[in-house]
C-alpha cells in the first residue's frame, strides 16, 4: 500500500471548546475543538476517508480538507459522502473512471450486479471578489464578538461594506467607551434603543445596545457581543437559479455516456419544502387563467418552460438521467442532510429503479410530482447511533 497515510486530523491534546469564530475555516475549527462530542464527526471522517483505495484521491481529499477554502471542504466532503454511499448500497466504485471519446472523468462509476452509472459531484462555489467580501465581514463580526461588554449585547442594524478590513482596534475601542456611558437597568424598547453608527474607511455599520438580563451579565467564555444579525433585511430567497447555474457547468462536459448519469449538487438552502429544488428541476410554478364555455373564468397550476429538464415534449438534458440534491450537509450532523433525487422524465438512460442512496426519490407524472421515501433513515444507512453524535456538543461549563 506505499508509505503510511497521514491522518485527516492533527494528534494533539485539545483543550478549546469555545465555538467557531466568523474567521476560522471549518477544518480549523474540527480540527481544534475538543469535547467528546466533536471525537465522533472527525472520525467518521477519517473513517471514511479510508475506504478510499487510491493514494493519490486520498491525498487529494485529505488537501482539500485542510485547506482553509470553506468551499473546498464542501466539495471534498460531498464527494467522500457520495462514496461512502455508494459503497454502502453495495455498489463497487471506479473512482475518476476512463470514459470512451473523452479526456474527462466522472468522478464515480458505481456497478452493481449488471447495473451501472456515473456521478458527477459539484459543490456551487462563490467567486474571488465575494470570497473576499465574505472575508472582510466575518474580520468585522469577530472583532465585535471580542468585546467582553458585561452588561449588554448588540443589534448589528445596518452595514455598508468598506473594500478594506475594518480597523479592528479603533472599532472595539469606540464600541466598548459607548457601552460603558450607557445604563443596563432603564427601560429597553427597539425602536428607542441606544444606538451607535460607526464610519470609517467606507464602512459604515449602525449598533443597537440591547441590555442583557441581571442574572445574565457578566461575561462567559463562550459570550459573542453580537446577539442579532439584522443588517441583511428581509428579502425573497429563490434557490433555483443557483441550482441550474451549477447544473449547467457539468451536463456539456460528457455527452452520452452509454450509460445512466447522476450529477450530484451540494447546496445550502435553509428553505427545505422542495420548492427551490422543484422549480429547478421542472420549471417555476404559474397559474394559467382562461375562459370555461360557460363564460367562467377557470384558473389552473402550470409549469413555466424554465426547468432545467424542460417541459414536455420538449424535454431537455436528455443525457442526465437524475440530479441528486444533497442540502445542508455538514459531517457533525450528516445525518440530517436533506438528500434527494429527481429523476428525468425522459432521459436517454433511465436509472434503475432502486438506486439505493440515501434520502428520497422525487419524479415527474403528467403534472403531478411522485415521491418514494427513503427505505431507510440516514443515521440508520451510516450505520450511526441515534442521537448522533452522542452527549452535547457545548456542556454547561459548572
Amino acid at each position: 500500500m506505499g508509505e503510511q497515510r497521514q491522518p485527516l486530523f492533527d494528534d494533539f491534546g485539545r483543550t478549546d471548546a469555545t465555538p467557531s469564530t466568523h474567521q476560522e475555516s471549518t477544518f480549523e475549527f474540527l480540527n481544534r475543538i475538543a469535547g467528546a462530542y466533536w471525537e465522533h464527526p472527525r472520525a467518521l471522517m477519517q473513517k471514511w476517508l479510508d475506504r478510499i483505495p487510491s493514494e493519490p484521491e486520498h491525498n487529494d481529499l485529505r488537501q482539500r480538507f485542510r485547506s482553509r477554502d470553506d468551499e473546498q471542504f464542501r466539495s471534498a466532503f460531498l464527494e467522500l459522502y457520495l462514496h461512502e454511499s455508494l459503497v454502502r448500497a453495495g455498489y463497487t466504485v471506479t473512482i475518476h473512471p476512463e470514459v470512451h471519446g473523452t479526456r474527462r472523468r466522472p468522478d464515480f462509476l458505481a456497478e452493481r450486479d449488471d447495473l451501472g452509472f456515473f456521478v458527477e459531484a459539484i459543490a456551487p462555489g462563490s467567486t474571488p471578489a465575494e470570497k473576499a467580501a465574505a472575508q472582510r465581514r466575518a474580520a468585522l463580526f469577530d472583532t465585535v464578538n471580542r468585546l467582553g461588554d458585561p452588561n449588554f449585547m448588540l443589534w448589528l442594524d445596518e452595514l455598508e461594506e468598506g473594500a478594506s478590513p475594518p480597523a479592528s482596534a479603533r472599532l472595539r475601542k469606540d464600541l466598548r467607551r459607548w457601552l460603558a456611558e450607557l445604563n443596563p437597568d432603564v427601560p429597553w424598547d427597539a425602536d428607542a434603543a441606544p444606538m451607535r453608527r460607526w464610519e470609517h474607511d467606507g464602512w459604515a455599520v449602525t449598533f443597537r445596545a440591547v441590555p442583557k438580563k441581571p442574572e445574565a451579565r457578566g461575561t462567559t467564555r463562550n459570550d459573542r457581543a453580537i446577539g442579532i444579525y439584522g443588517h441583511t433585511g428581509v428579502d425573497f430567497i429563490d434557490g433555483a437559479p443557483a441550482i441550474k447555474k451549477a447544473l449547467a457547468t457539468k451536463h456539456h462536459e460528457y455527452g452520452n455516456l452509454g450509460a445512466p448519469f447522476i450529477i450530484a449538487v451540494g447546496t445550502y438552502i435553509h428553505d427545505r419544502d422542495r420548492w427551490h429544488s422543484g422549480n429547478a428541476m421542472y420549471g417555476h410554478v404559474a397559474v394559467q387563467i382562461g375562459e370555461a364555455p360557460d363564460g367562467s373564468m377557470v384558473t389552473r397550476e402550470i409549469r413555466q418552460p424554465d426547468g432545467y429538464f424542460g417541459t414536455p415534449p420538449e424535454w431537455t438534458n436528455r443525457n442526465v438521467s437524475g440530479v441528486l440534491l444533497v442540502n445542508q450537509l455538514m459531517p457533525y450532523h450528516v445525518q440530517r442532510a436533506e438528500t434527494i433525487l429527481w429523476r428525468h422524465p425522459n432521459p436517454v438512460h433511465q436509472l434503475p429503479e432502486a438506486v439505493g442512496l440515501p434520502g428520497d426519490t422525487l419524479s415527474l407524472a403528467g403534472s403531478t410530482l411522485v415521491e418514494i421515501s427513503a427505505p431507510t433513515r440516514a443515521d440508520q444507512f451510516f450505520g450511526l447511533p441515534d442521537p448522533w453524535p452522542p452527549g452535547e456538543a457545548w456542556p454547561d461549563d459548572e
